[in-house]
């Protein structure tokens, strides 16, 4: 799963909750490799703890498990719209949460934990 440069930080400093506007059927379980999508490098790894569906218009803006919070809808969509350019978005545009556990790297146990 890709993650933009200044993203990757985020994921380093706490951020376990990404969301997408693209269905990646991830499952609770799914081990996902991590890449910075400027660098085009794998810098970890997310094993997925929870996948739930929702929509702009019901994402909680100020939930810190996605690190950055937002002020208002508007601030949201325009987020989306940055690094989604071909989207159209609104209330009701679905988004896929993936919430994970991220690691650097990843041991056998790891895999069978989850």
């Amino acid at each position: 799963m890709g993650f933009n440069g200044n993203i990757v930080k985020q994921v380093f400093n706490g951020k376990i909750t990404t969301w997408r506007l693209r269905d990646h059927n991830f499952k609770k379980g799914d081990v996902v490799f991590f890449e910075n999508s400027k660098t085009k490098k794998i810098f970890g790894f997310g094993i997925i703890t929870k996948s739930i569906v929702t929509t702009v218009g019901k994402i909680d803006l100020r939930d810190k498990t996605h690190y950055k919070t937002y002020k208002n809808r508007k601030e949201l969509i325009k987020a989306f719209k940055r690094h989604n350019p071909g989207y159209k978005i609104n209330n009701n545009t679905p988004v896929f949460a993936y919430t994970y556990k991220f690691k650097k790297t990843l041991t056998p146990s790891d895999l069978n934990s989850y």
